[in-house]
């Protein structure tokens, strides 16, 4: 009997240990595979922040590794959004109201979320301790720090209940203008009050012959004449919406992928991609 006990005793000591070694290599596998889709996001967001890559180039923003792994990168840009700090302190709510109103809210609604965010912005509670003037002076924080933070205003939730993807449409990153390049229709005519007609064909003459955008035969506006031209309007008309525009993005969103064996890992950052040094506004890890 002593030494059937021994036997049963011994048969479990072996098999909680081989149990807690399995589990331990399971671990190790598992942090081996999370390290490695991270090593390969960061590998394609090498290739994303480049100041000549686009999105265009999917040979190099799409790649496989020899194990398996692979990468996925996208990039967009901040400035086909609207900025909403610039916005703001330029005066024109009258394109947050016009927007709010596409969205189904009434006139009313609409003028009390935009002068929600100024009371918001006001509120003396948004003193920040890390912000001090020559004086030694507390400064008011008159931005939004993130564009979730619009959120947090009451009068902004009738916006948030009509449209829940609302945070597409705004940054608050960028020098607050719209990239002609790259804006969809629906922003080129909400900036520039033209119709949607136009605004149609505006952005179907970037997309070159075959009407697909970010393929071989894209064509771009390389100059403010073309695209008032391309916008059909007089030079007085250009005049009063020229500065909300640019030919090209000020600041991207770059997002990169890393898989491996049914693991993933993003890694997204707000980036400048035209300066030197690449200077980043964000960094995510997801």
């Amino acid at each position: 009997m002593l030494v059937l006990f021994a036997i049963i005793l011994l048969t479990g000591l072996i098999t909680a240990t081989v149990g807690f070694l399995k589990d331990d290599v399971d671990e190790y596998g598992a942090r081996n595979k999370e390290v490695r889709a991270r090593q390969l996001a960061m590998s394609g967001l090498a290739f994303g922040i480049h100041p000549l890559v686009n999105e265009q180039d999917r040979s190099l923003l799409e790649q496989k590794a020899k194990d398996g792994g692979a990468f996925r990168v996208v990039i967009t840009s901040e400035s086909t959004k609207l900025n909403i700090n610039a916005i703001l302190q330029s005066g024109r709510e009258d394109l947050l109201e016009s927007l709010f109103a596409r969205w189904g809210l009434e006139p009313k609604v609409a003028k009390a979320a935009v002068e929600g965010m100024h009371k918001f912005l006001a509120q003396p509670a948004r003193l920040q301790t890390s912000q001090v003037d020559d004086q030694g002076q507390q400064q008011l924080e008159t931005n939004f720090r993130t564009v979730e933070e619009m959120g947090s205003v009451p009068e902004f939730a009738p916006v948030m209940k009509k449209q829940p993807d609302w945070m597409n449409a705004f940054t608050v990153w960028g020098d607050g203008k719209l990239d002609v390049n790259l804006a969809d229709a629906a922003m080129i005519e909400l900036v520039t009050g033209v119709s949607s007609a136009t605004a149609d064909k505006f952005v179907k003459y970037r997309r070159g012959p075959d009407g697909i955008p970010f393929t071989a035969d894209d064509r771009v506006y390389n100059s403010m004449e073309e695209v008032r031209a391309g916008l059909g309007m007089s030079q007085d008309q250009f005049r009063l919406v020229q500065d909300l525009l640019s030919l090209k993005s000020a600041v991207d969103r770059v997002e990169s992928t890393g898989i491996i064996a049914g693991y993933s890992k993003t890694v997204a950052v707000v980036v400048t991609r035209n300066t030197t040094p690449i200077h980043y506004f964000a960094w995510q890890e997801k």
